[in-house]
């Protein structure tokens, strides 16, 4: 395992922001969470990135800055070389760099390095050893990806293989394509800010999460880079929400409840978004993005229920009441399920299940829907279609369950 780095923060947009972050100060956070516990950041004389800092680096990264001399600007990737008797990971700070390469790198036996098969303005990366140490001798290219470029290109340097790269990320249930973009203007710099939104927006969601709620979460999280509210207060926030349309949805102001649901529902997309944008994570953070929501989903349909059966248990209302909920329980239940048994989430499993992903009875989808009803004088009507909408829904992935196992099983036997 790799636990050294070594930075080229040379170029001025190493100083660049993006999402609250200098490209430098994402580069340092990303390699910390991969297990990089000394990082060697060469730098121009006249330069200190570290004025630029917007927020505290991580205790457990030792950070030293070299200011690297035109004649020869890689003496101080030779030295790291030299003293650390171990493989060394080189990068570039000025880049946008791909955690999933990083990590693949941070865990590579032997000497590579690689130049990216996307973006823009594509960088270089790569991990050395002792024996690399003349490839750096001198006067080199002016940036990193230049030197990895060459020594690649004459075969002095290893190729790390992309070729079977997993391209698949199951929590955001999409394939994003592996990157690492150089950024050295202000097209780079909005061609690394495109691919960095897809990882952290799910491909397969719901109508509303899909089609609604983007603008509204990626403009809130751009705004809260720049405050002091940290993802965790976003879901703290979330969890008064949840709980306020609660009681407001059991005592029948449904246009209130609605409301509040809706907004919760949009926040409930920031604190993830804005989590993983400027790399603060947390445990907590988790429980709470997650835990409340499944327990909340849950507590409002109950709250809907009482409100419209008036507390009578016998009444149709509560009947539905208790379609509505056994079947949220056994939504709940079988996507686990089937991501146990195939690796992957039961949504975009085919064309057909993400379909049923957007139409699917989801809570922003009903709580859009309950809205709708509620302004058009038919809160009711919308209430007991929402009870129906869900039965369906858990019968169409419990479907999708006992068919694709079966499948599965039965081309395992075949084949042996």
């Amino acid at each position: 395992m790799v636990r050294k780095a070594w930075i080229d923060a040379r170029h001025p947009m190493a100083k660049q922001r993006l999402w609250g972050l200098t490209l430098l100060e994402r580069n340092l956070r990303e390699l910390d969470s991969l297990g990089i516990r000394e990082a060697v950041v060469v730098t121009r004389p006249e330069s200190d990135p570290a004025e630029y800092f917007h927020h505290p680096q991580p205790i457990s990264l030792t950070i030293s800055f070299v200011s690297a001399q035109n004649s020869s600007p890689f003496e101080s990737l030779r030295k790291a070389l030299e003293e650390n008797g171990q493989n060394v990971l080189a990068v570039e700070a000025n880049a946008l760099n791909d955690r999933r390469i990083l990590k693949t790198l941070t865990e590579a036996k032997s000497s590579c390095g690689l130049i990216s098969p996307n973006g823009l303005n594509k960088a270089g990366a790569a991990v050395l050893s002792s024996s690399e140490m003349e490839l750096f001798n001198g006067q080199s290219p002016e940036n990193l990806t230049a030197a990895i470029e060459e020594n690649l290109q004459n075969a002095k340097l290893q190729k790390f293989e992309l070729s079977n790269f997993n391209t698949y990320v199951s929590n955001l249930r999409r394939d994003i394509v592996p990157f690492m973009i150089l950024i050295e203007n202000s097209s780079h710099l909005k061609n690394a800010d495109d691919f960095l939104r897809q990882t952290v927006h799910k491909g397969t969601n719901d109508f509303v999460a899909k089609y609604i709620h983007p603008p509204f979460e990626f403009g809130i999280a751009r705004f809260l880079t720049d405050t002091p509210i940290t993802p965790n207060l976003v879901s703290f926030l979330n969890l008064l929400l949840a709980i306020l349309a609660a009681y407001l949805f059991a005592t029948g102001s449904l246009l209130a409840g609605g409301l509040v649901a809706a907004i919760k529902g949009i926040l409930d997309g920031v604190d993830g978004k804005l989590a993983r944008l400027t790399l603060k994570f947390s445990k907590i953070g988790d429980l709470l993005d997650h835990g409340t929501d499944t327990i909340f989903d849950a507590i409002w349909y109950l709250a809907l229920g009482w409100y419209f059966s008036n507390g009578d248990f016998s009444s149709v209302a509560a009947m539905f009441t208790v379609i509505l909920f056994i079947s949220y329980c056994v939504e709940r239940i079988v996507p686990g399920i089937f991501k146990k048994l195939h690796g992957r989430e039961i949504y975009d499993y085919a064309k057909i299940d993400r379909f049923m992903r957007l139409i699917g009875s989801r809570m922003n989808n009903n709580i859009w829907l309950l809205l709708i009803a509620t302004i058009l004088g038919w809160p009711k009507e919308g209430f007991y279609f929402i009870s129906v909408w869900m039965p369906q829904t858990a019968a169409w992935h419990t479907f999708r369950l006992f068919q694709i196992t079966w499948k599965s099983h039965f081309r395992k036997t075949f084949s042996n």
